[in-house]
């Protein structure tokens, strides 16, 4: 029976859902302000075949506000919920900005973790200069007042739009560092590459940042490209969950 639980951490507390299921065991890392519901129609399609855990990141969802959402309290926040879960050894999926905690996380416990599925996210390069962080900026500031109705109804962030414009500039920045974590990973990570643009990139941005992923198979022979989604960016989970499934199997088989 799926059960939910707390994990607390030191300011704040997240919102966890563990389904049961067979090893190993799956732990889900959400893209930067969703939510649990966004893998649903995986899990669907994992059918129990496998335990899964997912869970809120702080202030998004139905977990705490925090004073500190820097992706290294992210990926400690991973190690937290694997802890009171008790799993072991689990594969790791992220999308987007849970694909890039996933790697760190991997890099820095490379022995707690069986595998990594990343999901269009995770792609080793520096998007942004200056211009493109105040871009990024004025974007929440415009987008501040819809942020705060979803969050109403457990759908966003519970964040002003300095602190989430500043999650955005963070992870391209620790994306451009991830060549040393993929070089540190010891387990078989998998990508799914979207396809187009979305709201927050165009088409020829998200395509330079998808060319970045050859970066990490060189960085590493256990990185290699599962497939290429048909869908763009934000679509992926709810459209083609399929192929997301299909690549939690191959990196069970690599990793058994």
């Amino acid at each position: 029976m799926t059960r939910q639980l707390t994990v607390s951490t030191p300011d704040s507390r997240l919102f966890t859902v563990d389904t049961p299921g067979g090893a190993p065991a799956l732990v889900f890392l959400n893209g930067a302000f969703a939510t649990v519901q966004t893998w649903n129609r995986v899990i669907e399609r994992i059918d129990g075949r496998f335990r899964s855990v997912r869970f809120d990141a702080r202030a998004r969802g139905k977990s705490g506000p925090s004073a500190d959402y820097s992706v290294q309290a992210a990926v400690d926040d991973v190690g937290r919920v694997i802890d009171a879960t008790e799993v072991e050894r689990p594969v790791l999926v992220g999308w987007s900005h849970g694909a890039t905690i996933a790697v760190r996380y991997a890099a820095q416990h490379a022995d707690a973790v069986g595998g990594l599925v990343l999901v269009d996210g995770a792609y080793p390069v520096v998007m942004l200069d200056d211009a493109g962080q105040e871009k990024v900026r004025a974007q929440f500031r415009r987008l501040g007042w819809l942020m705060r109705a979803l969050a109403v109804f457990g759908r966003s962030a519970r964040m002003s739009p300095a602190e989430s414009a500043e999650v955005v500039i963070e992870m391209d920045a620790v994306n451009g560092e991830l060549g040393r974590d993929f070089a540190a990973l010891r387990c078989p990570t998998v990508f799914v590459v979207g396809t187009g643009g979305h709201s927050g990139a165009t088409a020829d941005e998200m395509r330079r940042s998808r060319a970045a992923v050859t970066a990490a198979e060189a960085a590493n022979p256990l990185v290699s490209v599962y497939a290429t989604s048909p869908y763009k960016h934000t679509q992926i989970l709810s459209k083609d969950p399929g192929t997301v499934v299909a690549a939690i199997d191959e990196v069970v088989r690599a990793s058994s």
